[in-house]
């Protein structure tokens, strides 16, 4: 057993001694902490009295990376980017973005089926951390991610795949990146070019109230913000998803079975038709949900179960104990996405589950997300299965983001009958 999963048994077993609310001592801080986990009481933390709760510890971390976006931001600030951004992910806008889920995919789709013929392995870790970065950053800068790619002798913003550790170098590293968004604002002015893409409808957003747009600053941590949560989100459930799928055939030939029965390959249009793919997903940020902890202060007193919690408390929220509590979930260590099939889980989703955080300060991004890990997963799946390169478990590791502890190397597999090969990227 690791460190970083100790984490989580000792978690669920304080849980199971004291009940759904306790408190944990930060030794680092030398305060305590109220760790919730009754349902009632995360929707009054997160939904019904929301405004009592602010940011609590560890944002100022997150911070370092994107600076006061939506995120970090609380209060007025918050309310004003979150109503300008929110257009940017409308229904409309992610049925146009899901041609270039799509294409980005099928250029890792060849790279996988050309290592199926060749029989080697692929890294499912760094693979798909790279395609959840190329979708965000086409999402967002369309061509003038080409012209960047050209300008720098390649992607600049690689060292999100390329460098694992989210520490401050890390972060300064990151913000420096800054300098190209910059440019490309100032180009799109200039010529008066404005594609089809996050990055102009952010630059032309202005406040319902104010008829202001967004500051400079404010902009540029909304892409950073963007990119980071985008990312880090779709890339880590896919690594898991394949991890998954590759250790329960059944599953994985239910899946199979569903995108068979589609005309062609999938697109937007077919998302109704790709249940299955849906519940995969979702079965797999019930048991790996990226962001495994959400951290809130009181801004006044509260009770919680009955426990009077004082103005100043911390209070923290998570996901992985819920999600994983037999208290709500049948078998809840077992991977079985045909759960959400029964109308008592999808009620549970409502209730139990919430990797995408609840309420107003739900992740805007999750209709965005969910998309592209169906299209995703349609995709891969008509030509490829995948068998595991080692049997040996793998450890989560509980950073910022819930991540595996090593890469995950899978071999990539022909389906039989081979299908014919996917188009061209």
């Amino acid at each position: 057993m690791t460190v970083d999963q100790a984490t989580f048994d000792r978690l669920s077993a304080w849980q199971q001694q004291h009940g759904n609310l306790f408190r944990v001592r930060a030794a680092s801080r030398d305060a305590d902490a109220w760790v919730v986990n009754d349902p009632g009481d995360v929707k009054r933390v997160l939904i019904s009295n929301h405004k009592n709760y602010s940011k609590g510890i560890g944002f100022e971390r997150v911070a370092l990376m994107l600076g006061n976006g939506i995120i970090v931001s609380d209060g007025d600030r918050w309310k004003s980017q979150r109503r300008m951004i929110q257009p940017a992910f409308h229904r409309q806008v992610i049925e146009k973005l899901s041609d270039t889920m799509i294409r980005c995919n099928r250029a890792m789709l060849q790279r996988w089926c050309a290592a199926a013929d060749a029989g080697t392995p692929v890294d499912v870790t760094s693979d798909t951390s790279e395609l959840a970065l190329e979708v965000i950053l086409r999402s967002l800068f369309s061509e003038d991610l080409d012209r960047l790619i050209e300008l720098q002798g390649g992607n600049p913003f690689d060292l999100l795949v390329e460098d694992a550790t989210r520490d401050l170098a890390l972060a300064m590293r990151f913000r420096a990146l800054t300098k190209h968004i910059k440019h490309m604002i100032e180009e799109r002015r200039a010529e008066g070019r404005m594609p089809f893409d996050w990055l102009s409808m952010l630059m032309e957003a202005r406040d319902k109230d104010t008829g202001e747009s967004m500051s400079e600053r404010g902009l540029l941590d909304e892409v950073m913000t963007i990119i980071v949560a985008g990312h880090e989100t779709t890339a880590g459930t896919l690594n898991w998803i394949w991890y998954l799928l590759a250790t329960h055939p059944a599953a994985e030939a239910r899946l199979h079975a569903e995108v068979d029965a589609l005309a062609g390959e999938p697109s937007f249009a077919d998302l109704g038709q790709l249940d299955y793919a849906r519940q995969i997903a979702e079965e797999a940020l019930r048991l790996y949900p990226p962001v495994w902890l959400f951290s809130r202060k009181a801004l006044g007193d509260d009770t919680l179960s009955g426990q009077p919690i004082a103005a100043g408390s911390d209070i923290f929220l998570s996901p992985w104990l819920m999600q994983r509590d037999a208290a709500h979930w049948h078998d809840p260590e077992d991977f079985r996405p045909e759960r959400y099939a029964d109308p008592e889980a999808r009620e549970l989703k409502r209730t139990a589950w919430y990797p995408f955080s609840l309420g107003s300060r739900r992740c805007i991004g999750e209709f965005f997300s969910m998309v592209d890990l169906q299209l995703h997963l349609g995709l891969v799946a008509r030509e490829l299965r995948f068998s595991l390169e080692s049997n040996t478990p793998v450890p989560v590791e509980p950073l910022i983001n819930l991540r595996s502890a090593h890469n995950i190397s899978l071999s990539p597999l022909r389906r039989a009958p081979r299908r014919h090969p996917p188009p061209p990227p």
